[in-house]
């Protein structure tokens, strides 16, 4: 089996999808990547199209991957989009992606909250304390993030040589067995380095392919890697500083109210039951319900996005522990699983056999034991 060389792979926060296509043999996704299979003890879930790849057949070989078809599938409907026409360059390139608008919009949302809303409420030192500590993680997250996202994670010949505004080719399997051969990429037209990949969903080859993730709809690389490792690390600690804050203003409110309403405007406030938001700028006067009602809502979105950046966070440090990458892990799963498939496929019939056997000799002493009673 050749090695895979046309790979196409998302992250939705904990969440991947992906395609390895290049190998002679038909590669089976429920096989490579088993839909809803869990790896690392939970700390990424792995989901694939449950379909067949394209393999040639005699002398009917013909173009794949063309653009608006798709991959045939097999008891599933989840088909695999075509590859964009134009190579995207980065992840401000379109199309947009629906994960990356929503972790933009959590990240403006807990900014809004926690710096608008609940850093207020806190007694003038550990305010100070909480603007800075808060402050400098989200900064160095927007950083990182907008690093992440911007570069390029191509080949550096691709880069160099690509003219990104020209049409891709349609890669004619008929012509040549893989993308890319001795090196040589047929789609890119340049000389790659060894360990890059071709990613169906930007149509380029990347440098030292990892995976491709929709958070930051844009490659994994390494070239970007470990800017996308410092934003889920920044993402995990803010999201941790939150949590913080939230148990501090509650364990305050529930001990002492008082101490939350050290701000001087709260000197025109009569009513215990008003509180003011967006201090000291903009003052907005709301009651208790509606604080408490915002703060279970920041509460349950900060667990909610800790429990899915906690666990990709410690999935990718597993890899960095192991000297993997994300495809490298993949295919390794994928290769422990069919040989497990191999091994019971193997055993099926000699079991059976073997059952049958006892099946029979039972069936034969039964008589016997009866005539003898």
């Amino acid at each position: 089996m050749g090695e895979p060389v046309y790979s196409w792979m998302s992250c939705r926060t904990s969440r991947c999808v992906g395609v390895i296509e290049g190998s002679p043999e038909p590669i089976k996704a429920s096989g490579l990547l088993r839909g809803g299979s869990t790896g690392i003890g939970g700390f990424a879930r792995v989901t694939a199209l449950d379909s067949h790849f394209p393999q040639p057949h005699g002398s009917g070989r013909g173009q794949i991957l063309q653009h608006g078809s798709s991959l045939p599938s097999t008891g599933n409907s989840t088909k695999l989009a075509s590859p964009p026409q134009i190579s995207r360059v980065n992840g401000c390139s379109p199309p947009r992606n629906a994960f990356q608008i929503v972790s933009w919009t959590v990240f403006l949302t807990l900014s809004l909250a926690i710096f608008g809303i609940f850093i207020p409420f806190l007694s003038h030192v550990w305010k100070y304390i909480a603007y800075v500590v808060a402050g400098g993680i989200f900064f160095f997250h927007l950083i990182f993030h907008l690093i992440a996202c911007c570069i390029d994670p191509a080949d550096p010949n691709v880069r160099l040589k690509k003219d990104y505004s020209q049409p891709m080719p349609i890669f004619d399997r008929s012509k040549h067995a893989h993308v890319i051969q001795n090196h040589y990429c047929h789609l890119c037209k340049v000389t790659v380095t060894k360990k890059a990949k071709h990613c169906i969903a930007c149509n380029k080859c990347v440098s030292g392919f990892d995976h491709h993730c929709k958070l930051l709809n844009n490659c994994v690389g390494s070239r970007n890697y470990w800017f996308f490792f410092s934003t889920v690390a920044s993402a995990v600690a803010g999201l941790l500083c939150v949590i913080a804050i939230l148990l501090y203003v509650l364990i305050q409110y529930i001990l002492n109210p008082w101490v939350l309403r050290t701000d001087p405007k709260y000197a025109d406030v009569r009513s215990a039951n008003t509180w003011l938001l967006f201090l000291p700028l903009f003052p907005v006067k709301v009651t208790t319900q509606m604080v408490v009602v915002i703060g279970a809502a920041v509460f349950l979105l900060d667990l909610l996005g800790l429990l899915l950046l906690g666990q990709l966070l410690l999935f990718h440090i597993y890899l960095k522990v192991k000297k993997m990458t994300t495809l490298d892990y993949l295919t390794q799963t994928h290769e422990e699983e069919e040989r497990s498939k191999c091994q019971a496929e193997r055993k099926g019939p000699s079991v059976q056999m073997g059952e049958g056997f006892l099946q029979q000799r039972e069936g034969d002493g039964a008589p016997g034991s009866s005539a003898q009673g």
